[in-house]
């Protein structure tokens, strides 16, 4: 009797590991079919990575079964439109998509209630405040009467919307959890993105988060969720700053709420980097059970940047908090995977590094060396999130010039501690072309010089210039590699130059 009750509970693990959701329907549309993709995160935030692409017939049918062990949100992506959707295991869902007026409508299947609940809830609108710059400007008494107050009017409706809806109660703690994240999220993005005074900001930012906890409404808390931890952990940083100006803590005493010292702080920033400063405020702020997927996900993030250095980092702390942790695994694997990288560039000749003894005080000194080439030049650091995403490009505008007369220079600002990392992340992510490397004080007369015709004086990173190939800056402020074709077209006119 042993071994058919070994097969049962093997087949019933197998079903449970194979549970899908079944997502179908139709698109209508004209001329160029439409491409549709669905973004599911490991545990919040949005990567290229975990983007799905979903095949559509000539005739806009389609049809994609997605592996689903517990409810997740994702986000359907078309014509620049986003829908979030709730998957849930052994469920389906048929939809019809108009290319036309970018609308959705939910036709068939035992998850139609609860996704057509989050679309009349408005999850996926954007406030009217979030670029409004008349808000922005105003004082704070102002900002809580003309916005936050009925902002959360609006809010507390909607989830009144919900609580009478007819789906099940878990999927209206599920969704009304995720939206009330996503709203505390916006206002976040207004205040930190549009507000300019900082003391509007963070008495509004303090007043806000102060009457939220950071305890889940929810048992399996979704993407929005995870993004409120993580701009609580932002909130926690500035309310702790505050008290520290204003009760005059000393450097060596302990930040609140960090239950470390300023001066260790910054050792720590230093080696390993702010997201290992995240890292001690989950652990002193966050409930174990959310504080080990949110850092998962911040481990996740440094592998996607295939930053070596941090992932080990982190991924050494966690396993020593978390020992026994199910996503322990897979960390291992990006480990293996970011030095398997290392050690395939090690050898790669088309990556050169400058000799800089510190007298590389002009950048032409390095678009020299590459005469007779349109030189795109790159400003990042290995600091740098969006530097770090735009890098991800490269390969792509390299495959678009292979052959050609282009050459790829790098200039990065890390400091002198940071060279052995900065070397490292040039191999691991493969990045052919000239570099060298600046510290904050040296490469201040570069963008002197970069920057001495161009109105914008902004010296922020990343930045891109492109010189034509007798080496004369011809682009100050160009595009972007993730921008792509309106890149190739700067690049491609240059290359018509002679």
């Amino acid at each position: 009797m042993k071994k058919p009750l070994c097969l049962i509970i093997l087949l019933l693990a197998t079903l449970q590991l194979s549970a899908q959701f079944t997502l179908s329907g139709t698109i209508r549309f004209t001329g160029e079919k439409p491409d549709l993709t669905i973004n599911i995160p490991t545990v919040f935030g949005y990567h290229r990575e975990n983007t799905i692409v979903v095949p559509v017939t000539d005739s806009g049918r389609f049809h994609i079964t997605i592996p689903c062990n517990s409810p997740k949100f994702a986000t359907l992506i078309f014509r620049q439109t986003l829908f979030t959707l709730l998957l849930t295991p052994e469920s389906k869902v048929e939809i019809a998509l108009n290319a036309e007026n970018r609308s959705i409508q939910f036709i068939a299947g035992n998850a139609v209630k609860e996704n057509q609940v989050l679309q009349e809830i408005g999850i996926d609108q954007t406030p009217y405040f979030i670029e409004n710059a008349t808000l922005s400007a105003l004082p704070p008494d102002s900002i809580r009467r003309l916005l936050l107050k009925p902002y959360l009017l609006h809010q507390n409706r909607q989830v009144q919307a919900v609580l009478s809806s007819g789906i099940s109660a878990v999927n209206k703690q599920l969704i009304i959890s995720e939206f009330i994240s996503c709203h505390l999220n916006h206002f976040n993005d207004f205040l930190r993105t549009g507000v300019k005074d900082r003391n509007t900001v963070n008495e509004l930012l303090v007043e806000v988060f102060d009457a939220t906890s950071i305890t889940p409404a929810s048992t399996t808390p979704g993407p929005q969720y995870f993004t409120f931890a993580d701009n609580y952990l932002r909130y926690l940083e500035t309310k702790a700053f505050m008290r520290i100006k204003s009760e005059n803590i000393p450097p060596s005493a302990p930040i609140p709420y960090y239950n470390i010292s300023l001066d260790s702080a910054n050792v720590i920033v230093a080696k390993h980097g702010k997201p290992y400063w995240r890292w001690i405020g989950s652990l002193q702020n966050f409930p174990p059970e959310i504080a080990e997927p949110y850092n998962y996900q911040q481990i996740q993030n440094q592998y996607y940047d295939r930053d070596l250095g941090q992932t080990e980092s982190l991924a050494g702390a966690f396993k020593q908090q978390f020992p026994n942790s199910p996503y322990n695994a897979d960390i291992e694997k990006m480990i293996t995977q970011l030095h398997t990288m290392r050690v395939a560039n090690s050898n790669n000749d088309k990556i050169a590094i400058l000799n800089d003894d510190g007298n590389l005080a002009s950048v032409y000194s390095a678009v020299k060396q590459l005469k007779g080439k349109v030189v795109y030049l790159d400003i990042w650091g290995t600091w740098c999130g969006p530097c770090k995403e735009e890098i991800k490009f490269l390969p792509e505008l390299r495959a678009a010039f292979t052959g050609k007369d282009v050459a790829f220079l790098f200039l990065a600002m890390d400091d002198d501690s940071r060279d052995a990392i900065w070397r490292e992340f040039i191999r691991v992510n493969g990045m052919e072309g000239l570099h060298f490397r600046k510290t904050r004080k040296t490469i201040d007369p570069i963008w002197k010089e970069l920057l001495a015709n161009h109105p914008d004086k902004s010296e922020y990173y990343p930045q891109y210039f492109l010189f034509d190939k007798s080496g004369r800056l011809a682009i100050a402020k160009a595009k972007r590699p993730s921008d792509g074709a309106a890149l190739y077209e700067q690049i491609n006119a240059l290359m018509g130059k002679q």
